[in-house]
């Protein structure tokens, strides 16, 4: 009985099993008519995954879950070192990552889901791991915390390196935890984007995200009024330390929002319980009131996400 060679299909990536005695096959699948050194050479190239995979299994994890402190390190003043850390101690990990993909004999579409399977399992397990894990409130912190990691230094590094596998992989590791986690969503964030909000002002401004979100233009009454009562009376009253750091915070706290958090539903919480009052003291000269209700907004969502 001739020998069967086993393998994929190079044309439609499904699996076969060829008479070794044949130069050539047709796929029972997809009808391909290919010479049988194309489906060894498939079979030789799922090896490879198969090793490069199994050796990078146990270090994807780690990429997360060395970093449970970094939520704290969103500022301003902190945000630029902490993420070029990052990306030094796992950059490496990484180019593995694009390596793997690219060996996968149907590409780097379909060793993006597998891998990203992979990445999430090692978390899970890491999670079983931790005496936190069994309450219900430290659980949520972790998972806060991971999801800070995944949005904010794991999946902007990956398209900062200009991986091949960068867009499928950042997608499937969204699509997979929110399968795992469907409470606990997060977006992939980009590196060029997060600097810049770190860099530039007016994006640090959570009433300026909150007035984009509902379709404000940056000049609107609301933010020029904001915005002069910042450089007018909050300044010539002691306010410049409340305004530095807030600056440094403000960043991070809607990088959380936006990446880490529900929008939609946070954005209409901030108007209604602060912006909201705040404006109406503002336009009604309660200036110490409107500084208050500022304060207090910043405070509140500080702790919600640098706890």
């Amino acid at each position: 009985m001739a020998e069967l060679i086993k393998g994929v299909c190079p044309s439609c990536g499904k699996p076969l099993e060829i008479p070794g005695e044949l130069e050539e096959f047709s796929c029972m699948y997809c009808g391909a008519r290919l010479p049988i050194s194309a489906l060894t050479a498939a079979q030789g190239d799922r090896e490879e995954y198969t090793r490069l995979r199994e050796a990078l299994r146990p270090d994807l994890p780690k990429t997360v879950v060395r970093y449970p402190d970094h939520y704290r390190k969103i500022t301003k003043k902190d945000f630029f070192t902490t993420f070029e850390s990052y990306e030094n101690e796992n950059r490496e990990i990484l180019r593995r990552l694009d390596a793997c993909a690219a060996a996968h004999p149907e590409g780097v579409d379909a060793a993006s889901g597998e891998l990203a399977a992979d990445l999430l399992d090692g978390l899970e397990a890491h999670f079983q791991t931790e005496r936190r894990w069994q309450r219900k409130a430290s659980r949520d912190n972790m998972l806060f915390e991971t999801r800070v990691v995944l949005a904010i230094f794991l999946t902007p590094l990956v398209k900062k390196l200009n991986l091949a596998c960068a867009d499928t992989f950042r997608s499937e590791l969204n699509r997979q935890w929110l399968e795992r986690f469907p409470k606990q969503e997060w977006f992939p964030g980009d590196y060029e984007v997060l600097t810049a909000g770190f860099k530039r002002r007016k994006w640090c401004f959570i009433t300026t995200a909150v007035c984009a979100h509902e379709g404000k233009p940056d000049d609107c009454a609301e933010l020029t009024a904001f915005r002069a009562f910042r450089d007018g009376w909050l300044t010539e009253h002691g306010g410049g330390d409340l305004i530095a750091e807030y600056y440094d915070k403000a960043p991070g706290i809607v990088a959380c929002i936006e990446l880490c958090d529900d929008p939609r539903r946070r954005y209409e919480e901030i108007r209604s319980r602060w912006l909201s009052p705040c404006y109406r003291a503002l336009q009604e000269g309660r200036y110490e009131d409107c500084r208050d209700s500022y304060v207090a907004m910043v405070r509140t969502l500080e702790k919600r996400y640098y706890h």
